[in-house]
């Protein structure tokens, strides 16, 4: 008596293969869509401002004011306007420290440090707290990045003084940062190399003065300005001017702003963009995972028919 064959049960089809080739075409889509999507946001992000501020007190060892430190009245005036606050101490503004300052994302930076225009040279630079020593940052000092610095009042000693070039070469940029130097001459109206340097690194306002300046002048009126930005919401220009002159030196001393298309710029419009940037992060941060599901449960299944489908 011949035996039946047995049949051997086919397993039953998930997919059509016509289904099977559109979640494909779908999923590809899903893909590509969101690595687009997602690629266009935090590109979009990385030029956003930054709800970071730094206090950068070079000057705190020599003229020391504690409106200028972690708990002063600037950090506070920062903080109450939504800011995180860092305080850099005068011992560690060296070098090392201003080769990250374009990576730190910091969104308002003030500049409490002495700065100098070169003898015979229309240019000026920023002090740093480091002794200035011809072998260290040898690389630097050979490419114009680096220079030295003195202090009238202390003949024979020399810091490291960082160049415009030196902040054109940082990695890393000024996300459409506000810069506010307080050092002399810090935006004399021949010395606007540095102004520009941060411009084109990122920043998209740097005030200073345009001639020499007494510390304890441009504190008070530092703290005026950012009153005037940050509590009065007035407008870069509006605010600049309400700032008095240093009539201690001749000729006198005004605080300024560069570049002058941005006068009519408020802090306020460079904090909702932080705001907005923050709800853009949280928009990829919840689509991501929604699409890594859809792959991680479809991709096994799919893998196999296609290989089916091959044989």
């Amino acid at each position: 008596m011949r035996k039946r064959k047995q049949k051997i049960p086919q397993e039953k089809k998930l997919f059509s293969n016509k289904q099977l080739i559109t979640i494909s075409i779908a999923l590809a889509a899903i893909i590509v869509l969101g690595f687009l999507l997602s690629g266009f946001l935090l590109q979009t992000q990385e030029v956003k401002f930054s709800l970071k501020a730094a206090i950068i007190d070079q000057l705190g060892e020599e003229f020391h004011n504690s409106d200028f430190n972690d708990t002063g009245i600037v950090a506070n005036i920062l903080e109450n306007a939504g800011f995180n606050v860092s305080y850099h101490r005068s011992e560690t503004v060296n070098v090392t420290f201003y080769k990250g300052l374009a990576k730190y994302n910091y969104g308002i930076i003030i500049l409490r440090s002495h700065s100098a225009t070169r003898k015979g040279e229309t240019m000026v630079d920023l002090f740093t707290s480091e002794e200035f020593s011809e072998y260290e940052h040898v690389s630097e000092q050979e490419n114009g990045l680096l220079t030295r610095g003195y202090y009238l009042w202390r003949p024979g000693e020399f810091y490291f003084a960082i160049t415009p070039e030196f902040i054109e070469n940082l990695e890393g940029c000024f996300p459409k940062s506000v810069v506010i130097a307080m050092g002399c001459n810090s935006l004399n109206a021949t010395c606007t190399e540095m102004a520009e340097a941060f411009i084109k690194k990122g920043a998209k306002a740097y005030i200073g003065w345009t001639g020499l300046v007494q510390p304890s002048h441009t504190d008070d009126e530092t703290i005026n300005l950012l009153k005037m930005l940050l509590e009065k919401n007035k407008t870069i220009a509006d605010a600049v001017s309400t700032i008095l002159p240093d009539y201690h030196f001749l000729p006198k001393s005004e605080m300024d702003y560069h570049p002058q298309e941005v006068g009519s710029l408020k802090i306020s419009d460079l904090i909702g963009e932080a705001k907005n940037s923050s709800n853009h992060q949280s928009a990829i941060t919840l689509f991501e995972p929604v699409t890594m599901v859809c792959i991680r449960k479809f991709a096994p299944e799919i893998k196999r028919r296609i290989l089916n489908l091959a044989c």
